[in-house]
């Protein structure tokens, strides 16, 4: 994750100009596409400040650096990028976005939280994404039942009962992939504004 977080620039600009490789050994009409990518490219890197360019020119040299495997992970990494919806690409971005505001210990924080998600049997991820997904379709109505009855059954525990359930609570969250606890703070955040 750490890797592609770090060459997700290098993907996107290849992105940008990958088209416009020169296409050796074609003729007719997909020399005339090539030609015209070429030609849009040079216009590009006529319009780029020298600080994009030399940015551009050492993005490069990194990715020539790359050790063949990196390569490869990084171009299937690029097609399932081109692959994705407008809708897809701009939650990304966002969270890409996100990812560079937030402190280094909270990476570190999220880092293990994923390892420890992926660690987890292919099985026990789906029946927890199922739950959630039932709990997400329930009616605002039903959810807020259920938070009533959770509230009552911790009304009538010790306090150290409640403190053992909050970090189990606390805990079971943080395992869950970082999509799915965005989506409940976000439901927590609209609750509470209401």
């Amino acid at each position: 994750m750490k890797r592609f977080m770090i060459w997700l620039p290098v993907v996107l600009l290849l992105g940008v100009h990958w088209p416009s490789f020169p296409a050796w050994g074609r003729s007719g009409a997909e020399h005339d596409l090539t030609f015209r990518n070429d030609h849009e490219t040079l216009e590009r890197w006529q319009r780029m400040t020298p600080e994009e360019k030399q940015d551009l020119r050492e993005r490069y040299r990194r990715w020539q650096s790359l050790p063949p495997e990196e390569k490869d992970d990084l171009r299937r990494k690029y097609e399932r990028w081109r692959q994705m919806s407008a809708e897809e690409k701009a939650t990304v971005r966002r969270n890409f976005e996100r990812w560079r505001k937030i402190s280094p210990e909270q990476r570190e924080l999220l880092r293990e939280r994923w390892q420890r998600w992926r660690e987890l049997p292919p099985e026990r991820r789906e029946a927890l994404r199922r739950r959630f997904q039932q709990l997400r379709e329930l009616p605002p109505e039903k959810r807020q039942e259920l938070r009533e009855q959770f509230r009552q059954r911790l009304e009538g525990l010790s306090p150290e009962e409640k403190q053992r359930r909050r970090e189990s609570l606390r805990e079971r969250f943080n395992r869950l992939p970082p999509e799915e606890r965005r989506d409940l703070r976000e439901k927590f955040r609209e609750r509470k504004q209401r």
